[in-house]
């Protein structure tokens, strides 16, 4: 499965910027987030209303290993039943996020506002209805533990497929919130984004 030959991926550089933030611990664990605004349309064609977005790329420059991982998405959409999300790490793991089967019943709705993907969240994306907005644990039989253990470094790639027609959309926010057992403080890496205007991110 790749993007469109014509659409490179668009590749997004995490750096430390110099935040006025005091260092704290952290439950005895080191958090990371990495994240960026994107302007990527679903799917990729200007004249296609279905198929694949381009590949929304992080590279993270940071060796560690994972203990746990959480995705955030904010993207817009005029029919979020016909998207299908995968996170694939530079191990090359992939994990699907979220997609529907259409002979399961049909639903309308549009957008991911501020949704973080997350293991440990109470309440499953299926049971769920969009505008999707806080955390949701990813569509059954997928698992974002897949990544524990696995080294942080190098490119992480946000896939999304547009599988049906007559409708489109754009992702806008893609980050990874990251924890590693060692003590430390709380590290927030971002790329031309600020707290406040992470529509789709979480605060570390």
């Amino acid at each position: 499965m790749k993007a469109r030959a014509n659409s490179a991926p668009l590749v997004i550089t995490a750096v430390l910027l110099s935040l006025a933030i005091s260092p704290r611990a952290v439950n005895a664990e080191t958090v990371w987030f990495y994240g960026a605004p994107f302007d990527l349309a679903i799917p990729a064609g200007p004249e296609e209303t279905k198929g694949w977005m381009s590949d929304a790329v992080l590279e993270v420059p940071d060796h560690f290993l994972i203990e746990d991982l959480d995705v955030s998405v904010g993207l817009t959409h005029t029919s979020v039943f016909d998207l299908r999300l995968s996170l694939t790490s530079p191990a090359g793991t992939t994990v699907l996020l979220n997609s529907y089967d259409p002979f399961t019943g049909y639903f309308e709705g549009e957008n991911y506002r501020q949704t973080v993907f997350d293991d440990e969240a109470t309440v499953a994306i299926a049971d769920a209805a969009p505008p999707f907005e806080g955390r949701f644990r990813p569509i059954a039989g997928s698992a974002l533990s897949a990544f524990d253990g696995e080294d942080a470094f190098g490119t992480w790639r946000l896939r999304i497929y547009d599988a049906h027609e007559f409708d489109a959309g754009r992702l806008e926010v893609f980050g990874l919130t990251m924890t590693t057992p060692e003590p430390a403080t709380a590290v927030i890496l971002l790329v031309g984004l600020t707290l406040a205007g992470c529509s789709g991110c979480r605060r570390s």
